[in-house]
């Protein structure tokens, strides 16, 4: 009979269903941060969230988020058993049994998409959408407009201290209206502490930072063309072979607003334009 039992407690915590921590009654488990993982997909609803992975109590059940790719922050081993800390756009939904879990080849960020062409007409603000962009991944401003956003960075007479120029009108011929990666960093940093000047990144750093659940805001051309002006985008998502682009310079009827390129073009464009960019962790 205590066999049996056994092995139906075990077969219980493989599952989900309790903490192993019912069975082991440990007062604590350590943890560390799980950040360096990449991003994984829930596999099912039925699996149980737990408060900590040292609890008996269940949160609630993995439901609506069943199918969907969750971020990893933190992780514990109890035994033979993993669990993950989870979130998705910010939230912190609890902790997961790394069983419920499963890996993915293709990576497409939780994002709002941003326009800075409608309903607020801003044809310079590519920088101010984008940056909205990457941060509504992780939750962050997604209730500030985008003219907050646009009017709250920091403006100056050259793009290495502040924004240069009026966001809201057209430039002239030849004019470039930008902010450059440091003082765009510092301030996107008002708004997310870890967010970071990667400006440089090699395809392989890009790659990582997005399979982690990190949105790029990076120098391009509209469409990713590289015979287009200077523009500044938002990388959202990527799979085998091609980058998923939110371009913010789109009016509302127009197609394909956020596409899928492949890296090696994206990669020309992204040297082209002095390889700048900034994550949002």
């Amino acid at each position: 009979m205590r066999k049996w039992t056994k092995l139906v407690i075990g077969v219980a915590v493989a599952l989900g269903i309790f903490s192993v921590n019912s069975v082991a009654r440990a007062s604590s488990v350590p943890t560390k941060s799980a950040r360096t993982y990449n991003s994984r997909v829930v596999k099912s609803k039925g699996w149980r969230l737990w408060s900590s992975p040292a609890t008996t109590k269940a949160l609630r059940k993995t439901g609506s988020l069943s199918g969907k790719l969750v971020q990893l922050d933190r992780v514990a081993k109890t035994g033979k058993t993993t669990y993950f800390r989870i979130s998705r756009r910010g939230h912190n939904y609890g902790w997961l049994n790394a069983q419920a879990l499963k890996t993915t080849t293709t990576y497409r960020l939780p994002y709002t998409y941003t326009s800075q062409l409608y309903p607020l007409y801003a044809p310079n603000a590519c920088e101010a959408a984008s940056l909205k962009m990457a941060l509504s991944v992780k939750g962050v401003a997604t209730k500030t407009s985008l003219k907050t956003v646009i009017n709250r960075m920091p403006k100056a007479k050259t793009p290495n201290k502040g924004f240069t120029g009026n966001p809201y009108t057209e430039s002239r011929p030849g004019e470039t209206r930008t902010i450059y990666p440091a003082p765009l960093t510092a301030y996107a940093q008002t708004y997310d502490k870890q967010a970071a000047n990667i400006s440089g990144a090699s395809k392989t750093q890009l790659m990582r930072e997005v399979k982690r659940g990190n949105a790029i805001v990076f120098s391009g051309g509209w469409h990713m063309e590289k015979s287009r002006p200077y523009h500044v985008l938002a990388l959202v998502g990527y799979k085998h072979g091609k980058f998923l682009v939110a371009d913010p310079y789109m009016q509302k009827g127009w197609p394909n607003k956020v596409f899928w390129t492949s890296t090696n073009n994206f990669m020309k464009v992204y040297h082209s334009r002095h390889s700048r960019a900034v994550v949002i962790r």
